[in-house]
């Protein structure tokens, strides 16, 4: 991970300067545009398409524009997620919108996703056209994903929506989370990895990939909502409770409605307030029923669950090679970034920051 946060980042400076540099560049925002990106992010998403793409077979630095492309994605809609949830904090410092406004934040937002297509689009010189077009299909797919799955959360939110199971919410959640954090990661880095670019060739290996990503990403998203719960500010760099703020329906939120019987309607009371008028004492009362209720644990026994499927599948897919040396050509990648950092990742979803 930190071997990728170097070649990104580098990547990621490298393009910004260049644009900076452009003639007639308005630059303040080109030094906005730095922000996000640069924070001490984990770079799991650039990281996962540049172990799939090894382990696929192919070099790992073919990779890298993609990936910062990702990453580039993954920070834009943190900006505008920030925004839409009243977030106050973000990698442990204050969210853009809160340092520089919110017209200014949409903007740079706007441009973080600009500076991705323009990343993208440099892979027609090293990976050609076809792999290339490819890759843009499946970037197109998963932003049309992140926006419906962002749709979904907000308007349950704007509704104060009272009945959603657990199956609502993984759906929501395969949108919003699973394509854009895990899916797509993977899917590009076989694209990319695959000695050939032939459909007929990748079906069967994108479809496993696929659901290996879906099953991880759904547990991946249920254990960050415990840590906004439980963690510590220190480790998990945005506020603990945030959710409850902002109400959003987790599978926690989820289950404590539907199971503290004469409380949820205070419940639903205290959700539908404003976040800025939403009290700690009204947020411990709903912290304190999902305690009662065995919300939490169950939230931690149905990601535990999906985390051993995941491992299951992944286990499956012997397409990935076992052992990826660097080749002499190889450049600014690391000879760990393979089938063992994957699997490896399947228990840090379930166990980090705990």
């Amino acid at each position: 991970l930190q071997n990728s946060r170097s070649a990104i980042g580098e990547t990621i400076s490298e393009t910004i300067d260049t644009k900076r540099s452009q003639p007639g560049a308005y630059t303040p925002l080109y030094d906005l545009l730095t922000d996000y990106p640069l924070r001490a992010g984990k770079m799991l998403r650039p990281t996962i398409c540049v172990s799939i793409a090894r382990a696929a077979g192919g070099m790992g630095h073919l990779a890298v524009k993609t990936a910062s492309a990702l990453e580039l994605y993954h920070n834009a809609f943190l900006i505008h997620d920030d925004i839409e949830d009243g977030s106050e904090t973000r990698r442990g410092k204050d969210t853009l919108h809160q340092m520089i406004g919110i017209p200014r934040a949409i903007n740079v937002g706007d441009a973080t996703n600009v500076l991705a297509v323009g990343l993208l689009l440099e892979n027609l010189s090293t990976l050609g056209v076809s792999k290339t077009i490819n890759i843009l299909h499946e970037i197109d797919f998963m932003a049309q994903q992140s926006v419906e799955g962002q749709a979904m959360e907000l308007d349950w939110v704007a509704t104060n929506t009272s009945k959603i199971s657990d199956q609502d919410y993984f759906t929501m959640c395969v949108k919003k989370t699973c394509w854009y954090s895990f899916i797509t990661p993977c899917r590009l880095g076989l694209i990319i990895g695959h000695p050939t670019a032939s459909p007929q060739d990748l079906v069967k290996p994108l479809a496993s990939l696929t659901r290996f990503g879906m099953i991880l990403g759904i547990a991946f998203q249920i254990q960050d909502d415990v840590l906004n719960l439980q963690g510590e500010m220190e480790t998990y760099g945005k506020e603990i409770g945030g959710d409850i703020y902002e109400g959003k329906r987790t599978l926690m939120l989820n289950h404590v409605i539907a199971n503290s019987g004469k409380a949820a309607p205070k419940i639903l009371e205290i959700l539908a307030l404003p976040r800025t008028e939403k009290t700690q004492a009204q947020i411990a009362f709903i912290l304190k029923k999902m305690q009662q209720c065995g919300s939490i644990e169950h939230g931690w026994t149905v990601a535990r669950k999906l985390a051993n499927q995941a491992a299951e599948i992944f286990d499956s897919l012997d397409f990935l090679q076992p052992e990826t040396p660097l080749k002499p050509e190889e450049q600014g990648v690391c000879s760990v970034q393979d089938r063992r950092f994957l699997k490896e990742l399947i228990n840090y979803v379930i166990y980090r920051n705990l």
